[in-house]
Parts: structure tokens; C-alpha cells; sequence
């Protein structure tokens, strides 16, 4: 297949525009370490709205058996070249070989992968291989391995974690967010990695954290008491300070933490832990940004009444629909 087919095929695979996987996988292995390659995905990687970060795993097992078969005709390093290629592009997730990202930078091999999900409102606790815990919050996915192989430990998430890592000098802990990647030894930090939110966020309790922008290779090193805020639009990182154990029982006590954030993400954040609609009609107000700390179960409109403590919004709520405006008074 051309180049051009390939990408009209990526763009309309969820309209049911169909084409043979072996002929992708094929245009794949051949050209996967090609900047071609690169400037093709980065490019439907900007265009793609849509995110499902297990909708290939079908597929995966398929191609699993055929990268196998065709690193038995090349050089094992082309094939990593490969599979690090693909995973630079592989938030968009439009492909069927989608989960190639797993093998980048480690072995090839038959280790399980597993998927922790939650729905709106809900946390669960997940305990890795290596003993490390990761609470996952509302609305996230956690995709990890059955035991860690190669010389780190790494894992994919879509949404929000607080995460309690194992030390280990000798592989460091990778937690993959699309372009960004948090790389640690051993440390307590919280991750809100949501598609949805302009911004990711890191805010590092104990220990030390590596932020790495895949796009550029551009590192920043984070200390305890630092959050970090990645932006998405400008791939801007920006970064403030915190009280670190005010902030740790805040979220273990199921608070919230607002630090300079923007109205639109704080409403994605309600959204997902009250399982409420939230409109923001006046674009002019969206980008507001707020320092506030909730610490005693507030409801959503309890939290939204202190935000505008200066009657600054109007707020109107039917059923589980808020509207947020402009107050003209």
C-alpha cells in the first residue's frame, strides 16, 4: 500500500472504511523507521480527536506473531527502531498495531498485559509486579504488564493516578502519557493525564521525578513540593509549588487540590467525579484560572459556589446538566 492509502485508511477506520491489516502491517515494517513515517503519524497524531487506548488489542496479537517472524529476515535493531517509531505516535491510536508502544525499549516477549479500568466516580487500587501501588482515580485506564522485563518498568495511563513507587536503582519506573513520559526510581507522585484537559499535571510528594517531552526530547527534573503542568497547546512546561503532605491527605482523604488551574479542566474534573454535565457557555471564562482546596466532602455545587465566592458566574443546574455563564449583574 502507498503512503496515501495507509493514511486515508488511519483517518476513516472508524467510519468502516476498511483495509487488509497485513497490508498495513506490511507498509509498517518497512517503512516504520523512515521520518516519512514519523511526519505521517505526527501528522493524523495532531488531526485525531478520538482515543481508545485498547480498541487493537485484537490486532496486537496478531502482529505480535508477525514481528516475531520478521525479525527471524532483518537486523533485531531495525525492529526497535520500528517499535519506537510507533510508539512516539501511538496516542492516536487509530491503528491496529496500536499496542506495538508496549515492546519499545525492551524485550520482545510473550508477558501478559493487563487493563485496570474505572468509571465516573469510582477508585480502585492497583498493585504492580514489583509491589509498587497505584490508586487509580475516576474516569482513567491503566494498561501494565503481568512482571516487568527489559531494563525498566513501564505502564500506560488515561486519566488520573496517585502512585506509590518500589524503588529500584537498576530499572527505573516509566509511566507513559501520549507525548509525555514520568520516569522515577522509587517515589510518591499524583499523574492527571485526562485527553480531555488542556493540561498535564504531576505533582510530586516524595522522591524525584524526570519529565521527558517525546516530541523534543525536552527534560525537567521535578523536586518534592513541585507540580509540573504540561500544555498541551503550546507543549509549554510550567511549574508551581505545593505543601506536600497538605496535598497527600487532601487526596487520600478523597479532597480536591486546585492549584492556578483553568475553569475548563476544573469542570472536566467535577464531571468525572460526580458524574455530572457541566457547560461552560461564555468562552471568555473558560481559560479562568483558580487556587482553591476542598478537604470535607463538598458536593459539586458546594465546590462550584466557593469558586465563585465573587459572583463573578452565573450558574444554573437542572438534574445532573450545569451551565456556567458570564454574570452580566
Amino acid at each position: 500500500m502507498s503512503e496515501d492509502q495507509i493514511r486515508q485508511w488511519l483517518q476513516n477506520r472508524y467510519e468502516n472504511v476498511d483495509a487488509d491489516p497485513s497490508e498495513i502491517e506490511d507498509w509498517v515494517l518497512q517503512n516504520g523507521d523512515s521520518p516519512e513515517f514519523d511526519n505521517m503519524m505526527l501528522e493524523l497524531l495532531e488531526s485525531t480527536e478520538y482515543f481508545d487506548p485498547v480498541s487493537s488489542s485484537q490486532g496486537y496479537s496478531l502482529f505480535k506473531t508477525r514481528i516475531k517472524e520478521y525479525e527471524k529476515k532483518c537486523r533485531r535493531e531495525r525492529v526497535f527502531r520500528i517499535l519506537r517509531g510507533v510508539e512516539r505516535v501511538a496516542a492516536c491510536l487509530l491503528i491496529p498495531l496500536s499496542l506495538l508502544m508496549f515492546y519499545a525499549g525492551g524485550k520482545i516477549s510473550d508477558v501478559e498485559w493487563l487493563e485496570a479500568n474505572t468509571s465516573a466516580g469510582q477508585k480502585i487500587e492497583v498493585l504492580l509486579p514489583d509491589g509498587s501501588a497505584m490508586t487509580l482515580g475516576p474516569s482513567s485506564k491503566l494498561i501494565y504488564p503481568s512482571s516487568f522485563v527489559g531494563n525498566e518498568r513501564k505502564v500506560f495511563l488515561m486519566g488520573a493516578v496517585y502512585a506509590d513507587i518500589e524503588s529500584d536503582a537498576k530499572k527505573p519506573f516509566v509511566v507513559s502519557v501520549g507525548d509525555l513520559e514520568v520516569k522515577v526510581l522509587g517515589t510518591e507522585f499524583h499523574l492527571n493525564s485526562y485527553e480531555e484537559d488542556s493540561e498535564v499535571e504531576v505533582a510530586l510528594v516524595e522522591g524525584s521525578v524526570h519529565l521527558l517531552s517525546k516530541s523534543d526530547n525536552r527534560e525537567v527534573v521535578m523536586r518534592p513540593g513541585d507540580i509540573v503542568c504540561y500544555d498541551k497547546s503550546t507543549s509549554n512546561f510550567i511549574r508551581k509549588n505545593f505543601a506536600a503532605g497538605y496535598y497527600k491527605d487532601i487526596l487520600e482523604n478523597g479532597g480536591f487540590q486546585f492549584v492556578n488551574q483553568r475553569l475548563g479542566d476544573i469542570a472536566s474534573c467535577l464531571e468525572r467525579y460526580f458524574g455530572v454535565t457541566i457547560h461552560i457557555d461564555d468562552p471568555d471564562i473558560i481559560n479562568e484560572r483558580y487556587f482553591a482546596s476542598f478537604i470535607n466532602n463538598e458536593t459539586v455545587d458546594e465546590i462550584l459556589n466557593v469558586l465563585n465566592a465573587q459572583n463573578y458566574m452565573k450558574i444554573t443546574r437542572n438534574g445532573k446538566i450545569i451551565h456556567i455563564s458570564h454574570n452580566n449583574q
